[in-house]
């Protein structure tokens, strides 16, 4: 069985895309079977990571899977023809599969985004008062910072934003580190805190935790909130938090378990079309 990756960031010709690397090349990295996308290449299935490639989808006689992290519906893209041409469906979060399940009849399932440990270095141990806190991901996210900038203030912390841009403010000290993927976890583990602020509306209802879970990963506690940020000033308290936490994604996000999550929703398909000739 040949599986061809389609990613995102191929398609469109673009580099280090996150949902690519994360739902696209991190786990073929654990299906042998799968390599990129060639054209011309002869496939019995292929995973369409984000691409909405509707001529390929409604012409390809294998087995197509759409992954999709992101409600595209809500910025006018017409996916209701491509959800009821594929046998199946995967999306990065609970909610986004929901609601999906209320357009099409097609299956849905959903593989939570994983983390490649085997790329990953050893988990910080963390010494003394906190002195600085970090954030990372695309830029036009970064509004979700505003409401924490007095508090970083008046705890004394400074913000570095690991980004593709800038993110300037006058309400707090702030360093910007360009996000480069040779450098990004070294940047994030030279601080003492990462910051992720709850998306509590809109498209942040449909995000995944995987920003979350990659600083759990690298030993780093989260602040969430304006309580969490004061009990990680304490370097035990940011510790016990790191600990728990890096035991838990090790155990519940080794993106080995969603590459067999998918080889076993291809599977199904392949079962199916098999019994319904």
């Amino acid at each position: 069985m040949k599986i061809s990756f389609l990613l995102f960031e191929n398609y469109w010709q673009r580099k280090n895309i996150g949902s690519s690397r994360i739902r696209g090349h991190w786990l073929l990295k654990h299906i042998p079977e799968a390599e990129i996308y060639k054209q011309g290449g002869k496939y019995d299935v292929i995973y369409f990571q984000k691409v909405y490639w509707k001529e390929m989808i409604r012409e390809f006689k294998g087995i197509k899977i759409l992954d999709i992290c992101d409600p595209d519906w809500l910025d006018g893209m017409e996916v209701v023809e491509i959800f009821n041409n594929v046998n199946a469906i995967t999306t990065s979060t609970e909610k986004l599969a929901e609601d999906i399940r209320k357009m099409t009849k097609t299956p849905v399932y959903f593989i939570p985004d994983g983390v490649d440990f085997e790329s990953l270095p050893e988990p910080k141990k963390h010494i003394g008062k906190a002195k600085k806190v970090c954030w990372f991901g695309y830029i036009h996210n970064s509004s979700i910072l505003d409401p924490t900038l007095m508090k970083l203030r008046n705890l004394g912390l400074t913000l570095r934003v690991i980004s593709e841009g800038n993110y300037n403010t006058s309400e707090c000290s702030v360093e910007n580190v360009k996000w480069k993927i040779e450098t990004v976890n070294q940047d994030i583990q030279e601080c003492d805190i990462v910051i992720m602020p709850e998306y509590l509306s809109g498209r942040g209802l449909y995000k995944s935790q995987n920003k979350t879970y990659q600083a759990w990963s690298l030993g780093m506690p989260v602040a969430k909130t304006a309580k969490d940020l004061e009990r990680f000033m304490d370097a035990n308290e940011r510790n016990k938090e790191a600990e728990e936490k890096y035991k838990w994604v090790k155990e519940n996000c080794d993106v080995k378990n969603s590459a067999k999550q998918l080889m076993d929703i291809i599977n199904q398909c392949i079962a199916k079309k098999k019994q319904s000739k």
